[in-house]
């Protein structure tokens, strides 16, 4: 991979590079903590796959244009995708800048970039341009269509994924499309580059050899689509059918719950059990497919003259039962706070979203500053 300069060559202290107030080199016990990144991307599924690597310890450089990050522009989610990050401001369209960016790149393992196809390279900072400054540099391409296809030179943000990748399509009759609540093109998208530079890298230092990276949104969650029924129904067609009346979204007094048994026949006559309902008590899975529509109205009266959380609270420590929580009580759920998922104060005084993940030894980074935009005579 590529060389480390030392201490006295100014390896975190590069000329032009805004750190965030407060926030040292990565420390060295971290899991990351002999990587660098550096970071093109001007939106968010770039933002989270540097995010995740930031704050395992790996020393990101975000590269923005003049004037800034658009993101900045949305604060909240600039804070919670920026954190613990460096940034200098380069024109790309620059011989001075580019220049600049090329020297980064000679010391960095990792570029990250999330314009369409074909405008990295129109900037000069395509694969092939920079690999013939860095042999071993890993650089992955986030788009929504991916390098190559029909589709790769066509604009979208997470909706248009969604959309190609049938996530919208129902299957109830005049219901119309609904995106997910979620951005989850985008935050798959930067979770899988995550996985896939991880991957790269740990080839690149085996083998001295680089790795172009493709990511595209939309065959990330066309994968995770696909699967919620047969891929090919000709497999399908010797599986028996299942139905499982406890296994879904339930109405109670003042909201709903999810009952999670499917096929798990301890389980579902412990729920008759709790519910009074001993004469179904001793269903099997079949049985039950064959009553399921009797079944689940029967629950879904039962339940309803219940309160969620008493129902949480009775059944959950025994039984997959959740209540169906709003954002904002998510924010403040005690489990996200305890995991540290959620943090009351992040580096500013607000709340704040710590890593996805917990390790033992040694342990993701707290959540940490953003960087200030640096000015403009501050740039390489």
């Amino acid at each position: 991979m590529a060389q480390r300069r030392s201490d006295d060559d100014d390896t975190h202290g590069d000329r032009g590079v805004n750190t965030a107030r407060g926030l040292d080199a990565p420390a060295a016990g971290s899991l990351l903590a002999d990587l660098r990144v550096v970071d093109l991307s001007m939106w968010q599924p770039g933002h989270y796959a540097t995010q995740l690597l930031a704050d395992l310890g790996a020393d990101v450089v975000k590269v923005e244009p003049p004037g800034g990050d658009r993101m900045r522009k949305l604060p909240d989610r600039f804070v919670n995708f920026n954190g613990r990050k460096r940034t200098v401001v380069l024109d790309l369209r620059s011989e001075p800048d580019l220049a600049r960016l090329k020297d980064l790149v000679r010391d960095s393992d990792v570029v990250v970039e999330g314009y369409r196809p074909g405008v990295a390279d129109r900037l000069g900072v395509g694969f092939e341009s920079l690999r013939a400054e860095n042999p071993s540099l890993v650089y992955c391409s986030i788009s929504g269509y991916g390098q190559s296809g029909p589709l790769s030179a066509a604009p979208g943000h997470d909706w248009n994924y969604q959309a190609y990748a049938g996530v919208m399509s129902g299957d109830e009759p005049g219901v119309s499309p609904r995106p997910a609540r979620m951005l989850v093109a985008d935050h798959g998208g930067g979770l899988a580059a995550a996985f896939g530079i991880l991957a790269a890298v740990l080839c690149a230092r085996r083998t001295g050899v680089g790795e172009h990276v493709d990511v595209s949104m939309a065959d990330l969650v066309a994968s995770w689509v696909a699967p919620m029924e047969a891929v090919d129904p000709r497999r399908a067609a010797a599986a028996p059918r299942i139905e499982a009346p406890a296994h879904g979204v339930f109405a109670v007094a003042d909201g709903y719950i999810v009952l999670g048994i499917f096929s798990e026949d301890g389980m579902w006559d412990d729920l008759c059990r709790e519910l009074g309902f001993e004469s179904h008590v001793g269903l099997g899975l079949h049985q039950r497919t064959e009553s399921a529509a009797q079944l689940r109205a029967a629950l879904a009266e039962r339940l309803a003259g219940f309160q969620r959380d008493a129902v949480v609270s009775a059944l959950g420590s025994r039984l997959p039962v959740s209540p169906v929580l709003s954002r904002e009580e998510m924010l403040e759920h005690p489990h996200f706070r305890a995991r540290g998922t959620v943090v009351a104060r992040g580096p500013d005084g607000m709340r704040a979203l710590g890593h996805p993940l917990r390790f033992a030894v040694p342990p993701a980074l707290p959540p940490g500053p953003a960087p200030n935009l640096p000015e403009r005579n501050d740039r390489a």
